[in-house]
């Protein structure tokens, strides 16, 4: 099951030790409280699971009961976490949500150039994006002589 580490003071963020479920290996992380998007139960019958997800991973926490989760679920709301650690094999599982580079890739996939259309051809004078007259900016000249006799300072009026 899994072994939460609690603060007596909220912290900022909390280190995580579980299994890696892509490499399926051992992994740590650290996880800012500000980063996490959603705290939550995944519904199964026969696990009590609790799901932290942030943009970057998911980490899944298997607890022995629901009063266990309701009291992890109140720690982690109060951000008093410090650590999640795994007391059996496999109870903290974390999931990187970007896949990470397999070694055996030499680099970049090289990817086939997408067949392109040609353009339609136009003619000068031809209007192929006309503005929405709703939405046109008013045009002011910059040379005050070109200026309508309105927008001019009160000093050159006549």
């Amino acid at each position: 099951m899994t072994r939460l580490t609690i603060a007596e003071a909220p912290e900022q963020e909390f280190s995580v030790r579980g299994r890696n479920a892509t490499t399926d290996a051992d992994d740590e992380g650290l996880i800012f409280y500000d980063d996490v998007t959603k705290v939550h139960v995944l519904p199964d019958e026969h696990r009590f699971t609790i799901q932290v997800v942030t943009p970057d991973l998911e980490v899944d926490m298997d607890f022995p009961d629901a009063d266990s989760v309701r009291d992890a679920l109140e720690h982690f709301e109060a951000k008093k976490v410090a650590e999640v650690s795994s007391a059996g094999p496999g109870s903290v599982r974390i999931v990187p949500l970007e896949p990470e580079p397999r070694s055996e890739d030499s680099g970049p996939e090289l990817m086939e150039p997408a067949a392109v259309d040609p353009v339609a051809s136009a003619t000068p004078g031809d209007v192929l994006i006309a503005p929405d007259p709703d939405n046109v900016l008013e045009q002011i000249p910059s040379r005050p002589d070109e200026r309508p006799r309105e927008n001019l300072p009160d000093t050159q009026r006549r």
